[in-house]
């Protein structure tokens, strides 16, 4: 349980230690998460994966594999609504609870919202349900088209200790992405190239180290 501050969600860590955690939303992919699991395995670096409930019912060996790879994961809702958007609570707590279920029995108690989206209704709905909601301070913006140097240059010139950064091991938007959008493959050449470099420099830990690492903060604008 890391309810440390109590409504509030969490973007980063304070904390003197050289330590960061990478995040990754959207999944799980029958292609790209074991993609990003042999990566992460060669640079022996654990990450905290936020996995839609919906695609996580659909490839269990998957959401397996992440686990016993030691790696922590998290609640992303059921199908990723922007949940501000969503007409009634009743909704919105399914999206919680169907999203546990897709995951189970792996799932911890961090919830990251669809899109980043809260307020303070979404936020009581996941105290109340006993999760940490789990945000972010740095972002690639891996889900636009871009190359893979451009990928690593940001992971390299943006990571800090405490920071909890967003990356994609799949892009869950249906039909509304187009298919160019949705290849990972930019994502994954540059992480592998910024893991060469920064595990020299920091080491990547999951986020239920991190909170446990420093003072759990939030610098985001919440409504």
């Amino acid at each position: 349980m890391f309810m440390t501050n109590g409504f509030n969600p969490i973007t980063n860590v304070e904390t003197q230690e050289s330590v960061a955690a990478l995040t990754f939303d959207d999944g799980p992919h029958p292609i790209y998460t074991p993609w990003v699991l042999r990566i992460l395995r060669e640079h022996d670096v654990k990450a905290t994966f936020f996995m839609v409930g919906e695609a996580a019912s659909r490839f269990p060996e998957i959401v397996h594999d992440v686990a016993q790879d030691g790696h922590v994961i998290g609640n992303h809702s059921w199908n990723h609504p922007n949940l501000t958007k969503t007409p009634s609570r009743l909704h919105r707590l399914q999206q919680l609870r169907k999203g546990a279920k897709g995951t189970a029995p792996y799932c911890q108690r961090l919830f990251r919202p669809p899109f980043g989206a809260q307020n303070a209704q979404i936020r009581f709905d996941a105290w109340l349900f006993r999760y940490q909601m789990i945000l972010w301070n740095v972002s690639t913006q891996d889900w636009v088209r871009q190359d893979s140097g451009d990928i690593t240059k940001k992971m390299i010139e943006r990571v800090k200790p405490g920071c909890i950064m967003l990356l994609h091991d799949a892009i869950y938007a249906g039909n509304e992405v187009p298919e160019q959008d949705k290849d990972r493959g930019p994502m994954l050449n540059g992480l592998d190239r910024a893991l060469s470099t920064l595990k020299r420099q920091i080491r990547f830990i999951t986020v239920p180290e991190l909170l446990r690492a420093g003072k759990p903060v939030c610098n985001w604008s919440s409504s």
